[in-house]
């Protein structure tokens, strides 16, 4: 009898163990609503729920890219995904100027341009030893350097096609259309990841570097294609940026690094490399916007306030300038009798 009561809990709790990891992540992110719905009003009202799958939708994007170089293991992160998505977005916005006919090219040059920068990375952090924390900083360094100089205190000019304005910020419905990108790429990914022969390979060289090279596997060749395969990815990303925010300008990327890297963290992707699943990273990717949103509103109300003292003061001190002075009563000095007396 306590056999076959025991079994449901056991079912139960492995379970738990398989996925405790997105248990603990959507507890986080619940908490975190229901801190947004007590200090701010409208925080769970249907759109701001859906703009916040919007933006986690980017996030996650991103993350894909970082979740790929570190399955494979080697201390292995992309910091240059944000400068690589900027620069892309810089160069083919001016190309498109609003038009969808120079959409294929512009597509051509961000798939160049993300397969030299990933390539780059590549070689330097696999087959010359680099480190890809050092190697990856100061690929954005360059790519900062190369856009400031491009724009060299000019306006950048161009606008994305209509095409990626539909993909990237309008909505079917209540529904972001990039989710749905994001569903179809995480479909893909997952299939190539858990489904084909070089996931697996990936995997193995992420857990075991040792084990993978006694076993006929080209090390160096793997980590290679997955900082080519980031580059790619992240400068596609620049497309979809440049179609969410209409225009494109320095940094406009850089702020999605550190929650790309945050979102496959939180979402349970071991740094050490040899596995990861979409769904950890998906996961993961709400938490930031979620925690940002609540922080930024009450940092917003309580600077409304501050600048409101600030402008009550300076037309109390403008209607003090206004008024006449008072006039000034000359006094006769003090007698020595009146003084002492």
């Amino acid at each position: 009898m306590n056999t076959v009561m025991s079994r449901p809990k056991f079912l139960s709790f492995r379970i738990y163990e398989k996925y405790k990891k997105i248990v603990v992540v959507f507890i986080l992110i619940v908490l975190l609503f229901v801190f947004g719905a007590t200090t701010l009003p409208n925080f769970l009202s249907v759109e701001q729920v859906f703009m916040t799958i919007k933006l986690a939708s980017f996030t996650a994007l991103f993350a894909l890219c970082q979740m790929i170089v570190i399955a494979g293991g080697g201390s292995g992160l992309d910091l240059s995904v944000g400068y690589t998505a900027t620069i892309t977005a810089v160069l083919t916005a001016s190309i498109m100027d609003g038009k969808n006919e120079p959409l294929l090219l512009a597509v051509l040059i961000a798939l160049a341009l993300g397969v030299m920068i990933g390539l780059a990375n590549g070689v330097l952090t696999s087959y010359l030893k680099l480190p890809p924390l050092v190697v990856t900083l100061a690929m954005a360094d360059i790519l900062q350097g190369i856009v400031n100089a491009y724009v060299a205190g000019k306006a950048i000019t161009g606008r994305p096609s209509p095409i990626l304005v539909t993909i990237a910020a309008k909505f079917t419905g209540k529904f972001p259309n990039i989710l749905f990108v994001l569903i179809l790429v995480t479909s893909i990914t997952m299939i190539i990841l858990n489904k084909t022969k070089w996931g697996q390979i990936l995997f193995g060289v992420g857990a075991n570097e040792r084990t993978a090279y006694l076993s006929g596997i080209n090390v160096k060749k793997v980590r290679c294609i997955t900082f080519t395969v980031s580059g790619v990815l992240s400068s596609l990303m620049g497309l979809l940026l440049l179609g969410n925010m209409g225009i494109a300008f320095k940094d406009m990327g850089s702020n999605y690094v550190l929650p790309s890297i945050a979102a496959v963290v939180i979402g349970g992707v071991s740094l050490a490399g040899g596995g990861g699943k979409l769904s950890w990273g998906y996961s993961g990717s709400h938490f930031p916007p979620n925690a940002d949103q609540p922080a930024h509103r009450l940092w917003f109300r309580r600077c409304r306030k501050v600048v409101g003292v600030w402008n009550h003061s300076l037309r109390h001190a403008q209607r003090l300038r206004q008024q006449p002075p008072e006039p000034i009563v000359h006094r006769k000095p003090f007698s020595a009798k009146e003084f002492n007396g």
